[in-house]
């Protein structure tokens, strides 16, 4: 019963996923036949990474997706700060920010499965 618990939780994941691409693809073809202006919807995208990280901190299937979860919201935190430039941010000077977080991850990651058997 929990396999099929977790399988339920996987295509959850896949369909919000797949929603998600089809919603972007078709704000950049709307955006390439010239009936809106995609560059308006850019604050969209951090809202979007940081939700994708809240259900994965509010729902985890094992204990690394609260590590992912919270690496997607450091994401979004990132992405908004660059694209609004604030504190004199933006995508060139302060990328090394995520190899930063991407390596407090798998440390958090890992320090969340000891002791757990993971499959």
């Amino acid at each position: 019963m929990d396999e099929q618990f977790e399988n339920q939780r996987y295509s959850k994941g896949n369909v919000f996923f797949g929603l998600a691409l089809i919603v972007a693809g078709s704000v950049f073809l709307m955006d390439h036949l010239g009936l809106l202006n995609a560059i308006d919807y850019w604050f969209l995208l951090p809202a979007l990474i940081a939700l994708s990280g809240l259900v994965d901190i509010i729902s985890p299937r094992k204990p690394k997706h609260i590590a992912k979860g919270c690496f997607n919201m450091v994401i979004a935190f990132w992405l908004y700060v660059s694209i609004e430039h604030l504190w004199g941010w933006n995508f060139y000077t302060s990328w090394p920010l995520l190899l930063i977080a991407f390596g407090i991850q798998h440390i958090v990651a890992g320090l969340l499965a000891t002791g757990k058997q993971e499959k």
